[in-house]
């Protein structure tokens, strides 16, 4: 069970979690849990609340094997579209002739407008293990043999379906005059809805890595069957004015060859294509290599992932129509993406490095004009990370550091430098109780970061605001005592202290001024 909340109440954030799962016996487990968030807003129309949970049930026996779940998800956000004028943060004076204003009187764009998520889903995979009983025998602490038996899978067969029903909903009864750039329905009113589902069905067959004794390596295959709907809808205060549906059918192939047993190295490589439908001849291919070993006393980690795609945007980047934006036909390229990542690390001081390059073609985004664009031409990111945890007496470091250049900054905008520090100290009190105090600090440098567009809930290019350059800092105390864990926290201490006043998370939308935080995690074990 987990509640955190914060305060001043009058904005204070509620978030409840209650998770329950139990063995009837040890081949049966059943579970269910709920999470439940609340947040009224630091600013104006800004509140939301999210209910999502859930069951399931598994079945683990030797040669059968059943995983069940049903998900949900519904959340509702109140859109205020962003503050009207980014000047009542980074610089009030100019704006109200005084050098703060609190959050809730800074005036937002929308006043009646909200977002309605809502997400089902229902996944049933069975498997079915074929292979033979091994005995095998060990030494006694006395030097007597012991003997048991083992049954050793060879062959899997595997079905899976999967079913997902997906929406959104966007309203809005204040249509405030400049923030839209088209009303193609109405001038008043606004309430478009975008829906997905699919139903697929996987069929799988496994060799096992224990099918063959000289050359340890795994071989599965499958094929997999989807039925895809994406629909969309434009409705005024009485009627229907628009409705699409759209229907697809694709036949996915996928091959692996992999070994994830062994202590040196382990390797999964595979890929798919589509058969059928219209993504036929995408596909991507994907490899991924772990090696472990030792350098005298000192233990060596390196993984390498590599990964090539040949993929077309999905139906509402081609096709789209609202009350505010529509497209259609657009007669995009196929994009291409080469993604390769390589890290070593030295598990035992928690030190690694990192580094990732990644090329697209043809790539598509959203542009300044909120409408889909594709770049034909070759955009490269380069980016080079460290993360490392350090230790001096009960003083703790932990860093997260990230370099990172992009080819094309007008198409694909990062900022350079991203950085993430957690100072604390940690110590064990009473032998039971585990105290750690500390503060974190989060930071990157400027850049012209992407807008967001409430009417489709994306992100968009825009060159006129500059991003970043500012720390977000928290101090925090963490408290755990046996099954109990229970924290405070100072969010955004630094506001108005020190780090200047460009305290934006993208434009028109500011981070939330300090707020004092608290939650408790308390497990009941039975």
């Amino acid at each position: 069970m987990v509640y955190r909340s914060a305060f001043p109440v009058q904005n204070e954030e509620d978030y409840f979690k209650i998770m329950l799962t139990m063995n009837a016996n040890k081949y049966v487990n059943v579970g269910g849990l709920c999470n439940l968030i609340y947040g009224r807003g630091q600013y104006q129309y800004q509140s939301s609340n999210m209910l999502n949970g859930g069951f399931w049930a598994t079945y683990t026996g030797k040669k059968y094997e059943i995983v069940s779940s049903v998900m949900f998800n519904s959340f509702k956000n109140r859109e205020n579209g962003g503050i009207v004028d980014n000047r009542y943060i980074t610089d009030p004076m100019s704006v109200i002739g005084a050098s703060s204003i609190q959050a809730r009187n800074i005036p937002v764009n929308l006043t009646n407008s909200q977002s309605q998520y809502r997400n089902f889903n229902y996944f049933f995979n069975h498997r079915y293990k074929i292979g033979k009983y091994v005995k095998h025998t060990t030494k006694g602490m006395l030097g007597e043999d012991s003997t048991y038996t083992e049954y050793v899978p060879i062959m899997t067969f595997t079905h899976t379906f999967h079913a997902e029903d997906v929406a959104r909903k966007y309203v809005d009864e204040s249509m405030p005059s400049g923030f839209y750039d088209y009303n193609f329905f109405s001038d008043t009113y606004t309430k478009d809805s975008t829906a997905y589902w699919t139903i697929a069905n996987t069929f799988a067959v496994t060799l096992e890595e224990k099918f063959n004794r000289l050359m340890r390596f795994g071989l599965s295959a499958y094929v997999k069957y989807d039925v895809r709907h994406y629909g969309m809808g434009i409705k005024n205060r009485e009627d229907t004015l628009r409705f699409d549906n759209s229907y697809s059918h694709n036949l996915i192939f996928c091959a692996n060859l992999f070994k994830r047993e062994g202590k040196w190295v382990k390797y999964d490589v595979g890929g798919r294509i589509y058969l059928v439908g219209p993504h036929i001849g995408e596909f991507d291919l994907d490899g991924r290599f772990d090696f472990d070993f030792n350098i005298g006393r000192e233990p060596l980690s390196i993984m390498a992932i590599a990964g090539f795609r040949n993929y077309s945007e999905y139906h509402q980047y081609r096709y789209y129509e609202s009350n505010h934006f529509k497209w259609s036909d657009l007669d995009f390229k196929n994009s291409l993406a080469l993604d390769i990542k390589g890290r070593i690390g030295l598990p035992k001081r928690d030190i690694s490095v990192g580094v990732q390059f990644q090329n697209l073609t043809n790539y598509v985004y959203l542009n300044e004009q909120c409408q889909p664009a594709q770049y034909e031409g070759n955009v490269q990111v380069l980016a080079v990370d460290l993360l490392a945890k350090l230790r001096a007496w009960r003083f703790h470091l932990d860093v997260q550091a990230v370099y990172q250049l992009t080819s094309n900054k007008d198409v694909l905008p990062l900022p350079d430098v991203a950085l993430y520090g957690n100072f604390y100290y940690k110590d064990k009190f009473f032998k039971v109780l585990t105290v750690q105090i500390g503060a974190s600090v989060r930071y990157h440098t400027e850049y012209y970061g992407n807008a967001y567009m409430p009417a489709l809930g994306q992100f968009y290019l825009q060159k006129d605001v500059l991003i970043g350059n500012y720390p977000e800092m928290n101090v925090y105390a963490n408290f755990h005592l046996k099954t109990v864990r229970f924290f405070v926290q100072y969010y955004h201490l630094n506001k108005g202290l020190f780090g200047g006043t460009n305290y934006l998370s993208m434009p028109n939308y500011p981070i939330n001024p300090g707020t004092f935080q608290f939650g408790l995690s308390w497990n009941f074990w039975e």
